[in-house]
C-alpha cells in the first residue's frame, strides 16, 4: 500500500513538473504581455498606455499568429484592488457576437508603475489569471496608431481636449 501511494505521489509530481515545462510566451505580436485563456487554447495580449491609462487586449490563437475572437463579453484587468473593465471592440474579420480586441481606461494605470496584475473573463467564471506587467508598457508605446483606432471611445491624458472641451477624443487628431 505504501509503495502504491509513493508511486502515485511521484507520478503526480512528475506530471505537474512536465506541465510546467510548457511555457507561456512572455511577449505577444504587438510586444505586450501574454496571458493564457480559454484553458490554454488562446492567449490574451495586454497593452497599456502609461500616458493616458488606456488598456487594450488582443486575443490570439495558440501560435500567436492569428487573432482568435472570443465571446463578446467584457474582460476585467486589475492590480491589487484596482480594476478596469475592457469592453469588446471587434476587429473587421471578427464573426458576429465575437471579438478579438477589448479596450478600456483606468487612471490608476497612468505612469506605468503597475508591475503585477490579473485578468478575469466572464466566460471563465471570474477566474483570475495572474501575470506580471512587463512588455505591455513598451508595446503600448511602440504601437501608438492602435490607440488612434479607438476613435471616440478613446480618453486622452492630461492636457488633451476633445470636442466641446470634454477631454474625450472626437475622432480627429490629438491636439
Amino acid at each position: 500500500m505504501r509503495t502504491t501511494v509513493i508511486a502515485l505521489v511521484s507520478a503526480g509530481v512528475l506530471a505537474s513538473g512536465c506541465h510546467r515545462l510548457e511555457s507561456t510566451p512572455s511577449t505577444g505580436p504587438n510586444g505586450g504581455d501574454v496571458v493564457p485563456i480559454k484553458n490554454g487554447t488562446a492567449y490574451a495580449e495586454l497593452l497599456a498606455n502609461a500616458d493616458t491609462g488606456e488598456v487594450m487586449v488582443h486575443t490570439w490563437d495558440k501560435n500567436l499568429k492569428t487573432p482568435r475572437p472570443i465571446e463578446k463579453e467584457s474582460i476585467t484587468v486589475g492590480s491589487g484592488d484596482n480594476s478596469a473593465e475592457l469592453m469588446p471592440h471587434p476587429m473587421g474579420g471578427d464573426p458576429p457576437g465575437m471579438s478579438s480586441r477589448f479596450y478600456g481606461h483606468a487612471d490608476w494605470m497612468r505612469s506605468g508603475n503597475v508591475r503585477h496584475g490579473w485578468l478575469s473573463m466572464w466566460g471563465e467564471g471570474g477566474q483570475k489569471h495572474s501575470f506580471d506587467w512587463r512588455g505591455c508598457w513598451q508595446g503600448g508605446k511602440a504601437h501608438g496608431p492602435m490607440w488612434e483606432e479607438m476613435g471616440e471611445h478613446r480618453q486622452m491624458g492630461p492636457g488633451h481636449v476633445g470636442p466641446m472641451g470634454t477631454g474625450h477624443h472626437g475622432g480627429g487628431k490629438e491636439r
